[in-house]
């Protein structure tokens, strides 16, 4: 019989095994937790090291107008505008322009003064030619009518005889003194040594094409000299300033009379906007050399000003007639034999090769020309391109 001591150390001894055995038993299973994740085979390490799988990326198919500016050169043009030339004969260095009462925005009548030069009067009148000579007393001829008809328009009842004659003198007076002037001045008349009135010296007169029309600017001050013939001592009825560009004949093609255009001066730093007034029917060569169809705009916002040589990059904002099916310029592939094809994504990223062909091109959008297979239609979603994660 074995003795207690000894039974109660047995078990001791069993009880303190069975605690060592669960304690390692415990220790690996944490081990194999903290070391698994580092214990990876050959294939699963090379899974791990591939690329993730790209996700597809779409674009839609769309209806839609195709927008392209066509880019032009264009140069700012002074607009037109009526040239007042004073007389010749009131050309020297004695004519010394005194008084200016005209301003721009004035309306010119016919019998008004335009200037004033060493005193005497200017007038501005709708003859059918310049006065050839002074009309002095008793002068006769067809200048003579021009100015009878003058004077009955401006509300003078002077006759139409043509013969510068008492009646016609009595109101010519009343013409200039309703103006302030007096009529005549003394000039020696060289064939007879004698001195004549001159009644209405051919340096008085100013030759206008109508009445009404409107002062847009004025090229004299007082104290100037007049001594060009050639230079206006007015402008009437100065229209805005308007561009004058050469298209070639595929871009003229694009362009439409009322289409807006966004005008650029690249060395002044200025934008302005216009729009096209006329697109020329035949091929012309510009002052510069370069031969196409002459394309004409006009200011619809703030006019740039400056010389006919102010060079302009014109950028016409042209369109197709109408809308057309389309997709991004990145949606087409093409094959090893030249035709051209979109990839249709499904829901699911299935994709299908579909053959397509192109047309118009414009705004990084192409044209899908008829005809288009079934599958291809607005709404649709076509491939672009493919992204990775992270990419």
């Amino acid at each position: 019989m074995i003795p207690v001591d000894a039974l109660v150390i047995r078990r001791r001894r069993a009880v303190r095994l069975v605690v060592l055995f669960l304690a390692a038993v415990l220790l690996v299973t944490a081990g194999a937790v903290l070391v698994g994740p580092a214990l990876r085979s050959p294939n699963q390490l090379a899974a791990d090291a591939a690329p993730p799988s790209p996700s597809l990326v779409t674009a839609v198919v769309e209806r839609r107008k195709l927008v392209e500016p066509v880019v032009l050169r264009g140069r700012v043009q002074p607009g037109a505008s009526v040239r007042v030339l004073a007389p010749p004969a009131a050309m020297g260095p004695s004519s010394v322009v005194t008084k200016v009462p005209v301003r721009k925005g004035d309306r010119i009548r016919e019998g008004q003064v335009l200037l004033e030069r060493s005193g005497e009067p200017l007038f501005a009148l709708a003859l059918r030619f310049p006065l050839y000579r002074d009309l002095t007393a008793g002068a006769q001829g067809p200048d003579v009518v021009e100015v009878q008809r003058a004077l009955r328009r401006t509300g003078y009842s002077a006759p139409t005889s043509g013969v510068l004659d008492g009646a016609t003198l009595r109101q010519l007076a009343k013409f200039y003194r309703d103006r302030g002037y007096r009529l005549g001045s003394a000039q020696e008349d060289r064939p007879s040594g004698q001195s004549r009135a001159v009644q209405m010296p051919q340096s008085a007169v100013v030759v206008i094409d109508r009445t009404g029309r409107r002062v847009s600017m004025v090229h004299v001050r007082v104290g100037q000299t007049l001594a060009d013939p050639k230079t206006p001592i007015v402008e009437l009825d100065g229209r805005a300033p308007v561009i004058v560009a050469t298209a070639a004949v595929d871009q003229a093609a694009l362009i439409r009379p009322g289409q807006q255009v966004d005008v650029i001066d690249e060395l002044g730093e200025t934008r302005t906007k216009a729009s096209v007034s006329e697109v020329s029917d035949q091929a012309m060569s510009s002052p510069d050399g370069q031969t196409g169809i002459e394309i004409r705009l006009q200011f619809t916002e703030v006019p740039m000003t400056g010389s006919a040589n102010r060079s302009v990059r014109l950028d016409v904002r042209t369109s197709a007639a109408e809308e057309v099916l389309a997709v991004p310029v990145s949606a087409i592939y093409s094959r090893p034999d030249g035709s051209m094809f979109v990839t249709l994504v499904d829901g699911g990223d299935a994709t299908t090769d579909v053959t397509v062909v192109t047309g118009h091109i414009a705004g990084g959008w192409v044209e899908l020309r008829e005809p288009i297979p079934p599958p291809v239609a607005a709404g649709a979603a076509v491939l672009v391109g493919e992204q990775t994660a992270g990419g």
